[in-house]
């Protein structure tokens, strides 16, 4: 047989051979250093939960050390032979990896008891348990030295805990006299390091690859090269050879290969000017990386790595603000909202923050671990069991006090923008019991690794559930792969999207994955209020708006998110998704999916729109994944077209939590509910139920007849939004007026939401006009005073009535008008008296000032019903007459001094 070098690695033993061996650096030096032995033991005598990462080492290590000395073969007496090659599947290459990782887990953490205590009885156990890996590795090449027969497994689980036991017990190793067990004769007999640095070298040429070829830096990949990047450095870092070590480093962290991409001029480039992996939301957490730049700044102080990774650091936090209410996360694409490592990044950055003194830093991350303990009970940390990435050895060895208290909270931001995913994020906080009244809710979408194919998909937040889910993540690898992940949680149908003439499909040229036809364009966000991670100009108000110029269907789609509180208890979110075909318009379907156990569609007079059964959801276009993803709806059921304004009210019946919906009237629609299957990650009970699924389908076009969503999340049976009316300009509609009833004082919000950033509106009925993007009036009386806001998100000017704002150099600003009433303007013996109240026929007013001035009656959206400047002292006003419907109404009387009185009554 013709023997085949590997050449990258002759090169380098003959520049070994030619070469004066050298060696400069100390061990360990990869966790800790002697010099920093001190401290970590301090550590350990002072903090309680340091003392229990040590308790736990000991219980997993002392058992088998003490079987071990009295027989050395059973800790290794049952792992499965090493493959002779790369050839596994991951499932094949899976049992093997657990196995052997639990072993040299066990090995990693008797070498780090050696540290600590001193014991040489840990040492030789580790030792022990190296050398039966070195024996069988250091006979490899690179190219076969592999332990699990999967390159993308070793790295992760193996390779790392290998180097980490030979760095901790170097020293020990490399004592004159020092003796290992030798499986193969039984005996115990002299350490050979020349043995165990062939091992090491075989591992990293294995992990590097060169023969397979170097990179192209800059290449777009996927997180498996930060998976494997610690895997692949620490045994780089055990080298001996000075010029060696430097050879394979400078591969791993400027150069790079196929199998290992740079990590300085590929992996830190893809985290952008924001700081992220660009992934989905739990994808993107990687502290790997923060553990790499921890290690590399440790061990080569000297690169001053700080300045090219500032965004990565200051970029973790970015993940802190997308929490919802209840501390869970947003979920964006192939995503776990409950999976959080992102105390791991904060342990990172303040370890680094404070090795290199830099306090902005250590303060964040001291802020965000604390919260993040007092939300979990306390730091009370826990060796992880699993098979892959086991470094959490590093809270011991790199821990650090924390304050007992965080003087400072999380200043949690109102809007940010996740770039790469598309999405943007709303969040209205309250300061008391947040995770029920609190609001958070994205909306995006494009395509990077992990994504779905959803167009600008919703998702929403609300009295502690997500009430609105996107697809998500399954829980287990293989269920990624079935049809209700591929063709459903992955598709428009399976997220809250529009849905353009039945056949929102995504692109397979371009996919991250093949057969999953996956690639869409990119949402990008237009305008927001605040802007990314800046402070609102007023509390209760914010939006923001998407864009999607959708090459795939041949659409664009501009979705906007606001939210509007109206009270430390209630508040509701404002949707208006606009959409259109660039060939024909057929029809648009808006998808929405919500948690619940029941789904009741009614009229604006409250009576159950009637619905028959229909199939029109269960077909698709005929391609292999089932676009656009709603043939798994089941029980789908449609109402009769009505153009009549609707309210959809979805019942959580485990604690009585509501989502009422509001569309208002406007367009031809018809309604169907549906079941889909049960979300992911739902909480009490839901994981298990169908979930609650509506469809609105619009024909024609749904540009200039947006589909308008008011969603209310609430604790009562009855919303506090009363009624939701279109805002329509010529022909257009381009917002809605909003009327609630808060604690029986009357709210009324005038939404204008125009489609750029220079529309002018005029609406003569309500005396308002606005030139801009997005603005709010607010017109509501409280405790007998009337109070007008006036909100300009993004705009130049609005004018109300006789009130007017013009915006600031940001085209946004604020302004409050509440000095309408002066007092009650009469004495004790002038009273104003109406009654009955509530009333069903006729109001009966009557007053002691003979000389009053004007009597005006304002229904809640706060329009003239009715005036009168008789003067007279009594007068009778039918409710028939002036055709006043049932509702909440002011009446404001302006008495012989110019005071307003006002007076709330109610019509029945």
């Amino acid at each position: 047989m013709k023997t085949k070098f590997w050449w990258p690695m002759l090169f380098m033993a003959c520049m070994i051979c030619v070469s004066a061996f050298s060696q400069s650096q100390k061990h360990p030096v990869i966790y800790a250093t002697e010099e920093e032995r001190p401290r970590i033991l301090e550590l350990i005598d002072r903090q309680d939960w340091a003392k229990s990462i040590v308790t736990q080492f000991r219980s997993n290590v002392d058992p088998k050390l003490n079987i071990h000395q009295v027989n050395p073969d059973v800790i290794t007496n049952n792992l499965p032979d090493f493959p002779s090659s790369d050839d596994n599947t991951e499932a094949e290459a899976s049992p093997l990896a657990a196995a052997h990782s639990k072993v040299l887990t066990t090995a990693s953490y008797s070498a780090m008891l050696y540290y600590i205590t001193q014991e040489e009885k840990y040492a030789s156990f580790a030792g022990d348990i190296l050398t039966y890996y070195i024996d069988l590795l250091e006979p490899k090449t690179a190219k076969n030295a592999t332990i699990s027969g999967n390159h993308f497994y070793d790295p992760r689980t193996v390779f790392g805990p290998f180097a980490i036991t030979y760095d901790f017990i170097y020293n020990y190793l490399k004592k004159p006299g020092t003796t290992v067990y030798n499986k193969s004769t039984k005996k115990r007999e002299l350490f050979s390091n020349a043995e165990a640095q062939k091992a090491l070298r075989n591992i990293v040429g294995n992990t590097l690859n060169e023969e397979e070829g170097y990179e192209t830096n800059g290449r777009f990949i996927s997180n498996h090269h930060i998976l494997t990047g610690p895997g692949s450095l620490f045994p780089i870092l055990c080298i001996e050879d000075d010029k060696e070590r430097e050879y394979f480093f400078n591969i791993f962290w400027e150069k790079g290969t196929k199998r290992q991409s740079s990590f300085k001029n590929t992996i830190l480039l893809m985290f952008g000017e924001q700081g992220i992996w660009p992934e989905s939301t739990s994808y993107g957490f990687m502290p790997n990386v923060s553990m790499i730049l921890n290690v590399v700044d440790r061990v080569k102080p000297e690169m001053n790595i700080y300045d090219e990774t500032k965004n990565i650091f200051e970029g973790m936090f970015l993940f802190e603000n997308l929490r919802n209410p209840n501390r869970s996360f947003v979920r964006y694409g192939d995503s776990k909202r409950n999976l959080d490592t992102t105390d791991e990044n904060y342990r990172l950055a303040l370890a680094f923050a404070k090795r290199r003194k830099n306090l902005e830093l250590q303060t964040k991350a001291e802020i965000a671990l604390r919260q993040f303990y007092d939300a979990s009970g306390g730091y009370k940390p826990v060796l992880s069991s699993g098979t892959f990435d086991n470094y959490d050895a590093l809270e011991l060895f790199w821990g650090e006090e924390l304050p007992s208290i965080s003087v400072n909270e999380f200043d949690y931001k109102p809007t940010v923008i996740v770039k790469h995913a598309g999405v943007a994020l709303q969040r209205n906080h309250v300061e008391k019991q947040n995770s029920i009244y609190g609001l958070c809710g994205i909306i995006g979408g494009a395509h990077y690794v992990h994504s779905h194919a959803t167009g600008i998909a919703m998702e929403l937040y609300g009295m502690e559930y997500v009430m609105a889910p996107n697809g998500g993540l399954p829980p287990s690898l293989p269920e990624r792969r079935i049809p209700e992940h591929r063709h459903y949680f992955m598709r428009h149908g399976g997220n809250n999207t529009v849905v353009v003439n039945g056949t929102s499909q995504g692109r397979q040229e371009g996919s991250w994955a093949s057969g999953i036809k996956i690639w869409q364009n990119t949402t990008v966000n237009v305008a927001a209020e605040p802007g990314h991670l800046e402070d609102p100009i007023n509390k209760n108000f914010s939006f923001a708006t998407q864009f999607l110029k959708d090459e795939v269907n041949n659409c664009e789609q501009q979705r906007t998110l606001g939210i509007i509180r109206t009270s430390e208890t209630s508040a509701y979110y404002f949707d208006m998704f606009r959409s259109k075909s660039l060939g024909e318009n057929n029809f648009h379907d808006y998808i929405y999916h919500n948690i619940g156990d029941e789904t009741l569609i009614t009229n604006s007079k409250k009576e159950v729109l009637g619905v028959s059964n229909t199939n029109r959801y269960s077909g698709d276009i005929g391609d292999s994944v089932k676009s656009p993803g709603w043939s798994l709806l089941e029980n789908t059921q449609v109402t009769e077209p009505t153009a009549e304004g609707v309210k959809i009210r979805f019942k959580i019946n485990f604690n009585n939590r509501y989502m009422h919906m509001f569309i208002p009237a406007g367009a031809n629609k018809e309604y169907t509910k549906a079941l889909g299957p049960a979300s992911r990650e739902a909480e009490n009970g839901y994981l298990t139920k169908k979930t609650q699924v509506v469809a609105i389908r619009q024909n024609g076009e749904a540009w200039n007849r947006p589909f308008i969503s008011v969603f209310e999340p609430s604790l009562k049976e009855e919303s506090s939004v009363q009624s939701v009316e279109p805002l329509v300009f010529n022909g257009a509609s381009v917002g809605a007026i909003v009327t609630n009833n808060v604690a029986g004082n009357i709210v009324s919000d005038y939404i204008i939401c125009n489609d750029t950033d220079d529309r002018e509106v005029d609406f003569p009925d309500f005396q308002l006009k606005f030139k801009g993007r997005f603005a709010i009036v607010r017109k509501e009386f409280l405790n007998d005073k009337k109070v007008i806001t006036l909100y300009i998100g993004e705009g130049s000017n609005l004018t109300f009535e006789s009130y007017s704002l013009q915006s600031d150099l940001q085209n946004k600003g604020v302004a409050s008008f509440d000095d309408l009433v002066l007092g009650t303007g009469i004495t004790e013996n002038e009273k104003l008296e109406v009654y009955p109240n509530p009333s069903k026929d006729v109001l009966i007013v009557k007053t002691k000032d003979p000389d009053w001035k004007m009597l005006k009656i304002f229904n809640s959206k706060g329009n003239e019903v009715y005036s009168n400047e008789s003067g007279n002292t009594s007068l009778e006003v039918s409710i028939e007459t002036y055709k006043m419907i049932p509702g909440i109404y002011v009446l404001e009387l302006i008495d012989h001094r110019n005071a307003r009185i006002t007076r709330k009554i109610a019509i029945e």
